[in-house]
């Protein structure tokens, strides 16, 4: 049962509607205003205007007539996309929110391909200006990269697609000549809304215009706010009393296991005062470490500074800080959200909100040739009121962790290469084949060495051909060779493109709808997968798994298509890839056509999986969305969970979550579109933004290298002649099983009846202790061999 939301929650979001109302409704008048302030909203000619706000398009021009307007029209365009009601999604047959929501000045912009100025006249003195930058077109292949220049100030502005907005502030002095901006594109710029206003308007103009408006941009539209209610945070636990050194500094330090969230709200529990961190890790290994900083009073100037860790350099740790977000609790959910631990976002100092935790999350890197040994160092973390000084021990042990070639981490993606082949300047194909390599290298850091991918044609013609690009996806395979990524590789396919042609309609999430196909689609199935297998080999590329549907339903109809699709794969000669649980009993017609099942939880259970794929060569996959694209990001714990010492215990051969990042509208708001922006976001320039559940996978990855090592060293030891190294051996076995012993097998491990959070990491010393020692009995073995 849901704890009740309090009635202040309720009243708050109704005090926020209520103003913001006030601003929709000044945004809805259409006016113009030659006084101070001046306000031009950018787009296009039919569209709505904002109240007091005088509309620009391509077409306007500075004269000496017009006291504002464009240097020139060369390379403008105007787009409109207005958002005010609910969409029609055919797939689900249902009617869903928008991307976003849009008001007047959001719902249409100008897009600008070369240089251009604006320039506006107005009487001497000292003005600011707001530019928004961004609009509601999807955009989808554009990265725009473009200066704003006012005066001798400039800032550089990176947006990639739609449905999001950039804020940009100036001051500058005005005279007798006309103000410009000017618009510097690398690729192209984008403007929605321009304000010009004299400095002693400022607050009216905050007040008025600019606080609603970026409270609509973060949030939702008033009437659309209203209707959602904040859960409350978790029981923060008892305040404690400040010592007199913390409230003079203005701050406490603590420290809590990473597995366990941290709200703004939570308080320190005694024994997590003044921490030491500690931890172990060997070389080659990333390793986490925290504090959190509880501010009594607003921080000014916050700084965190972290010393070399003996052969671990300063430069080789990376400090963040965690951001919080408005999540919704189910990635579907309407109308209830709650403010969760979420991004990791790069910190380089900067002021902290009284009351509101800030936890700072350290990686630590370990160097490849890092001798053994137990190594100090420190973190500072300082502001206007006071220094703090927390002490870092590192462990590193002599161990060399290997990886299990037999299991595969791998996730779903959506490549950036797609993005890059429809775009139209070079600036934004750069920017999209950068964002590629960052995600690769980021994700085979994080112990991931497989990604689903896509083999696209339409419909074969009149002369029964397809149409692929061939070298896009020999581009993305490239890719994966080079960060060492393996096979097999889940490959879609255009199944519903195919069933259209001969349907002359498509079906809907699931095979919502869809009806039996005539032969010759079948056909075609098999021949597009052919003609897919013929490249393959010629291109030496590895094993594809044929992927034609996602997640079908469990209706007759549905299992019918799938028999008919499956079986025309398996016509070209080779192995498919189902998304469904094979446990359903309505899916038995289709196990003689599926050689690998993959299913959100861990079902069957261990014995059935290595029966069945010892009988029939049938794989079993895990997609664990119950840590990924399901829920907001705070099963962290389970995560962990999941990808070590749960994995190791299923019998499953591969891992594979949806999806490592998804956005359905604005990728920092999580409340606007139809589902949840989940999973790992990026910086405007491309370079990747990890959530706190992302790091959770590398623990859980690295969970299961220990645990892969030692169970060679066993079997290593097992073989040796020598009684003190069978004797290790068995020491380590019966570690290992009590270890498997205390396992709490679930199907799905999230929140519940999960080891304490210290307890994932005495297990992986447990572990760590026995490899040691086997090292040790193996090199003993070794010398008396040699001697």
């Amino acid at each position: 049962m849901k704890p009740p939301i309090p009635s202040h929650a309720f009243r708050k979001n109704r005090a926020i509607a209520a103003w913001l109302l006030e601003f929709v409704a000044l945004l809805s008048l259409c006016g113009s205003a030659a006084a101070a302030p001046w306000l031009f909203d950018l787009g296009a000619p039919q569209s709505a205007v904002a109240a007091n706000f005088i509309r620009i398009t391509t077409t306007n021009l500075f004269n000496e007539a017009a006291d504002h307007g464009w240097q020139t029209k060369a390379g403008l365009r105007a787009y409109e996309r207005v958002y005010r009601g609910l969409v029609e999604n055919r797939g689900r047959g249902a009617s869903e929110p928008p991307p976003i929501w849009t008001n007047p000045l959001t719902e249409d912009c100008l897009v600008g391909a070369s240089n251009n100025v604006f320039l506006v006249k107005t009487p001497p003195g000292e003005v600011e200006f707001y530019l928004l930058c961004g609009g509601s077109e999807a955009f989808r292949s554009q990265f725009f990269d473009f200066t704003v220049r006012v005066g001798a100030d400039e800032q550089r502005v990176q947006i990639e697609g739609g449905y999001q907005f950039r804020r940009l502030r100036f001051r500058t002095q005005a005279g007798s000549q006309p103000l410009a901006v000017e618009f510097l594109p690398r690729s192209k710029w984008i403007c929605a809304a321009l304000l010009v206003w004299p400095v002693n308007e400022g607050a009216r103009i905050e007040k008025e215009i600019i606080a609603p408006l970026e409270h609509w941009l973060t949030h939702l539209p008033p009437e659309e706010w209203a209707r959602w209610q904040q859960e409350p945070e978790p029981d923060p636990g008892p305040p404690l009393m400040p010592a007199a050194t913390d409230r003079q500094r203005g701050f406490l330090v603590f420290s809590r296991h990473y597995l366990e969230c941290v709200y703004p709200g939570s308080q320190p529990r005694p024994h997590e005062l003044n921490p030491v961190l500690r931890l172990f890790a060997c070389p080659g290994e990333f390793e986490p470490a925290n504090f959190i900083v509880r501010p009594l009073r607003e921080l000014a100037d916050a700084k965190v500074r972290v010393s070399d860790l003996g052969p671990v350099r300063a430069r080789d740790i990376e400090v963040r800080k965690v951001r919080y977000q408005l999540a919704r609790p189910n990635y579907r959910v309407q109308n209830r959200y709650r403010v969760v631990p979420d991004i990791l976002e790069r910190f380089a100092g900067g002021n902290l909100p009284a009351n509101e935790n800030a936890r700072f999350w350290l990686t630590i890197r370990v160097p490849d040739d890092a001798p053994a040994g137990l190594y100090r160092g420190q973190v500072e973390f300082s502001c206007a009121g006071g220094l703090a000084v927390i002490p870092l021990q590192l462990r590193i042990l002599p161990i060399r962790l290997r990886e299990d070639p037999d299991k595969i981490f791998g996730i779903y993606y959506r490549h950036p290469y797609d993005l890059l082949a429809g775009a139209d300047d070079e600036v934004s194909r750069e920017h999209f084949r950068r964002r590629a390599e960052l995600e690769h290298a980021d994700m085979a850091a994080h112990g991931t060495r497989n990604v689903t991918l896509s083999c696209y044609s339409p419909p074969a013609d009149a002369q029964g051909q397809f149409k692929f690009n061939w070298d896009l996806l020999a581009a993305k395979l490239d890719l994966w060779r080079k960060h060492g990524f393996r096979g097999p590789v889940v490959m879609s396919i255009n199944t519903d493109g195919v069933y259209e042609k001969y349907q002359k309609e498509r079906y809907g999430s699931h095979l919502r709808g869809v009806k039996e196909a005539p032969p010759a689609f079948g056909a075609e199935i098999t021949a597009m997968v052919r003609a897919i297998e013929d490249q393959r080999k010629a291109r030496n590329w590895p094993e594809f798994l044929y992927y034609p549907v996602d997640e079908p339903g469990t209706d007759a109809a549905a299992v019918n298509f799938m028999a008919q699709v499956l079986t025309a794969c398996k016509a070209a000669g080779v192995r498919t890839y189902l998304t469904a649980d094979p446990t359903h009993d309505q899916f038995a017609p289709l196990r003689p056509l599926v050689d690998v099942w993959c299913t959100q939880p861990f079902a069957p259970d261990r014995e059935a999986v290595l029966a069945d794929s010892k009988a029939r060569g049938v794989e079993y996959w895990c997609y664990p969305n119950h840590v990924n694209g399901e829920n907001d990001h705070t099963p962290v714990a389970g995560a962990r969970m999941t990808y070590g010492f749960g994995f190791w215990r299923s019998g499953f051969r591969t891992l594979i979550p949806w999806i490592y990042s998804a956005s359905s509208g604005d990728p920092l708001n999580y409340l606007d579109g139809s589902a949840q922006d989940f999973f790992n976001r990026h910086e405007p320039d491309g370079t990747p933004l990890p959530v706190v559940l992302w790091e959770a996978y590398r623990e859980g990855y690295d969970d299961h290298r220990y645990l892969h090592t030692l169970e060679l060293l066993v079997a290593q030891a097992r073989q040796s002649p020598v009684a003190a190294a069978k004797s290790a051996a068995a020491l380590a076995e019966k570690e290992l099983r009590e270890v498997w012993n205390a396992i709490r097998v679930q199907t799905k491990y999230k929140h519940d009846n999960l080891w304490a959070p210290d307890e994932f990491d005495v297990r992986r010393w447990q572990v760590a202790r026995q490899i040691l020692a086997l090292q040790e009995a193996l090199a003993a073995s070794s010398a008396a061999k040699d001697k």
